[in-house]
C-alpha cells in the first residue's frame, strides 16, 4: 500500500509576517509560477485534444477474431463416472484441416470417455479421438467434415520465425466462456516445462496473454492469424497466475500431425536417464574441461542408457563421479531440453552417437533408442 497523509494537498505551516516580508525572490517566482501553469494547461489541452494512445491495434485484433474463432472449438469430455450430459473436463481445440481434424492438448483428453466439440454458432457434435502424443501433450480429434465444410481452418505458421515482442492473440474457452479472446504480447521463446511423462517439452512459446483453466488446446496467433502455438499451460504462484502461459511451438504439432492421425499413443524416442543441466558452479573446483553439458543422475533399469554402461550420480551434490553427456551425434547439448528437442527428429530404433565426459576423458558411444516408456 501506498503511504498517504489525510489530506494530501494540505501544505506546511509558514510564518506569518508582514507584507514587507515579501522578498525579491518570492516577486520573481510568481512570474515563473504564472508560466509554468499557463505551459502545464497548454500540454493537458494537447493530450487531451489527442487521440488516445492504444495498446494494440484494435481493428486488427477485432478482424483477426471474427475470422479466426469460427474455427475454434470448445471441448467436452465425458469422466467415468460421471452422468452423461455433466462432462467433467472441457478445454479448447481448433480445426486444422478440411478434414475435420482438431487439435488439443493430451491433458484435455486424458483418462476422459465420450467427447464432444461446440462450435461457434452453438452446434454441438460428437468427436472421435485420435493419436496423442503425451509426451508433448498434444492429441488430435476428428469430427464429420461435412459439418465444417464452411469453416476455414486455421493456418500453421512457423514457430522458428517467433520473436519477443510481437502480437499473441489466444482465443478459446476459460471456464467454459466459449471463443473469448486475450492480447497479449510473446514474452520470450526456447522455454522449456515438464510432460505428464516427466519429459521435458522443449522450445515452448512464452507469453503474456491471459490463459486460463479451458484454454488448453486453443490457438496462439499471430497478427497473421496464423497459429503460432497451441496453448498449454501457465505459471501459478500462491494459488495466483502471474501472466506467465506457454504455448507448444506449431512446428511441434506440425512434424507430428500426421501421426496424429492414427488412433495410437505416439512414442517418443527413449535414452533412458534422469539427468539435471551442468552447473560450472557446482563443479568449478573439479577441474573438468568442459562448460555444458548434461549430468546423468539416474540410469533407468533396462534402458538403452543401461545397454550401454552410462554411469549415475544420484547424490543431491554431485561428486562428478556419472558421466557427462556434451553432444548427440555431434551436436552439442547443453541441457536436457537441448537434447530432447534433437532426440524429436528421431524415431525409437534410430542409432545415435553420444559424447561423454568420463574420467576427465571424453569418448563416443553408440546407442539405439527404444521406444518412451517409464523408468524403472
Amino acid at each position: 500500500m501506498i503511504p498517504h497523509s489525510d489530506n494530501p494537498f494540505q501544505e506546511p505551516p509558514t510564518k506569518r509576517g508582514s507584507d514587507s516580508g515579501l522578498n525579491l525572490s518570492a516577486i520573481l517566482l510568481i512570474p515563473v509560477l504564472a508560466l509554468g501553469m499557463l505551459a502545464g494547461l497548454a500540454i493537458g489541452w494537447i493530450s487531451f485534444g489527442s487521440e488516445p494512445t492504444t495498446l494494440f491495434d484494435e481493428t486488427l485484433v477485432s478482424s483477426l477474431f471474427e475470422d479466426a474463432s469460427r474455427a475454434v472449438v470448445e471441448i467436452s469430455v465425458e469422466r467415468p463416472g460421471v452422468r452423461s450430459g455433466n462432462a467433467a473436463a472441457s478445454g479448447s481445440g481448433f480445426l486444422v484441416d478440411d478434414a475435420g481434424h482438431i487439435v488439443t492438448n493430451h491433458h484435455v483428453l486424458d483418462g476422459g470417455g465420450d467427447v464432444s466439440v461446440l462450435l461457434f454458432d452453438g452446434r454441438i457434435l460428437p468427436a472421435t479421438k485420435l493419436g496423442t502424443s503425451p509426451a508433448d501433450d498434444l492429441a488430435l480429434l476428428r469430427i464429420d467434415p461435412s459439418e465444417v465444410s464452411e469453416i476455414e481452418p486455421l493456418p500453421l505458421a512457423d514457430s522458428d520465425k517467433v520473436r519477443p515482442g510481437q502480437m499473441a492473440i489466444a482465443i478459446g474457452s476459460p471456464f467454459r466462456q466459449a471463443n473469448s479472446v486475450s492480447v497479449g504480447v510473446v514474452s520470450g521463446t526456447g522455454r522449456d516445462q515438464q510432460s505428464v511423462l516427466r519429459r521435458p517439452i522443449p522450445n515452448l512459446i512464452q507469453t503474456d496473454a491471459a490463459l486460463n483453466p479451458g484454454n488448453s488446446g486453443g490457438p496462439l496467433l499471430d497478427s497473421n492469424g496464423e497459429v503460432i502455438g497451441i496453448n498449454s499451460s501457465v505459471v501459478i504462484s500462491s494459488s495466483v497466475q502471474i501472466g506467465v502461459g506457454f504455448a507448444i511451438p506449431s512446428n511441434t504439432l506440425d512434424g507430428i500431425l500426421t501421426a496424429l492421425m492414427t488412433p495410437a499413443e505416439l512414442k517418443r524416442p527413449w535414452l533412458g536417464i534422469e539427468s539435471r543441466d551442468f552447473n560450472p558452479e557446482a563443479f568449478g573446483t573439479r577441474g573438468l574441461p568442459v562448460d555444458k553439458g548434461i549430468y546423468i543422475l539416474r540410469v533407468c533399469s533396462g534402458s538403452p542408457a543401461d545397454r550401454i554402461g552410462l554411469r549415475a550420480d544420484p547424490r543431491p551434490v554431485p561428486t562428478g563421479q556419472a558421466d557427462l553427456i556434451t553432444a548427440v551425434d555431434g551436436n552439442a547439448v547443453g541441457s536436457v531440453s537441448e537434447m530432447v528437442s534433437y532426440l524429436n527428429t528421431l524415431q525409437p530404433g534410430d542409432q545415435v552417437a553420444l559424447t561423454i565426459l568420463r574420467d576427465e576423458k571424453t569418448q563416443d558411444i553408440d546407442v539405439t533408442l527404444d521406444e518412451w516408456q517409464a523408468c524403472r
